[in-house]
């Protein structure tokens, strides 16, 4: 099929046209929010109870492997909890993002507006999850009395920015990928079990780091979701911040994949009501 439409190799175009119509993303948004909570019991308490559990889960496994003692699971409590906050951000965004166009093919097939809603609708439910869910922090601190260090606790919220920003370029990516091909689908499941495994989220930065050499270290923190995670725990439980080095590569590849997320989604779109 060959697109008449206007041109706009990199992309840009969808930003205007988000901001033009953004009240129609504020629709998408409100709809999935209240398609996850229909016939829900608990309701939104979910955003709260699923990271405990997960928390809970996390420091009774090392408690029963004879990692740590009950004292450090413990301290270690809000440690594990911002990991939790941030991997659960990711995962949610990916998992509801990819399959946002095909979800919506119904719709997509019949009428145009900017396809670029459908993913960040799916993004925003994650980032108000993980908004409300945050507010867990503080009752954790104060229970397990580790003290939350106000003097950076503000920066949180541009390390939170720059995760979603990640979040944003990957799911351009994923999103249009898998309108095409839908085995993107099946292998995100384990892309996200990998990605857990070697992003900071059960264990911090100082643990990590006597295990690897230089070299390796601050390729590991380049991972632009392990340098959040530290950095959120950086701001506000005072521990380690990842290098220099590892922040500015990380910072590098977040842009790359936004831009190149953008200027992909721009191009698979021109086909994506014949494809999906």
């Amino acid at each position: 099929m060959r697109y008449y439409g206007p041109t706009d190799s990199f992309g840009f175009g969808q930003l205007s046209e988000i901001w033009r119509t953004r009240e129609l993303l504020y629709s998408f948004f409100l709809r999935d929010l209240l398609i996850r909570y229909r016939q829900v019991v608990v309701g939104v308490l979910w955003v709260l109870l699923q990271p405990l559990m997960g928390m809970f889960i996390f420091i009774g496994l090392f408690f029963v492997l004879g990692t740590q003692s009950a004292r450090s699971g413990v301290a270690d409590a809000p440690v594990v909890l911002t990991g939790v906050l941030c991997w659960q951000l990711v995962s949610s965004s990916f998992r509801d993002a990819t399959g946002s166009l095909v979800n919506y093919r119904h719709v997509v097939t019949k009428i145009y507006f900017p396809r670029m809603l459908l993913p960040l609708a799916s993004l925003m439910c994650a980032v108000f999850d993980f908004t409300i869910a945050s507010t867990l922090l503080i009752p954790v601190c104060a229970i397990t009395g580790t003290t939350i260090v106000w003097s950076t606790a503000l920066l949180s919220i541009p390390i939170a920015i720059w995760l979603v920003l990640f979040c944003a370029g990957c799911i351009s990516w994923l999103s249009a990928l898998n309108a095409h091909y839908r085995d993107v689908g099946y292998a995100l499941p384990f892309i996200l079990q990998l990605g857990m495994f070697v992003s900071p989220v059960i264990y911090d930065l100082e643990r990590i780091r006597p295990l690897l050499t230089d070299r390796w270290v601050w390729l590991y923190e380049a991972n632009p979701v392990a340098c959040c995670i530290g950095l959120f725990r950086w701001s506000l439980l005072g521990t380690a911040q990842p290098s220099i080095l590892g922040m500015t590569v990380a910072a590098i590849l977040t842009i790359g994949i936004g831009l190149s997320g953008l200027a992909w989604f721009q191009h698979a779109d021109q086909q994506l009501a014949d494809r999906i």
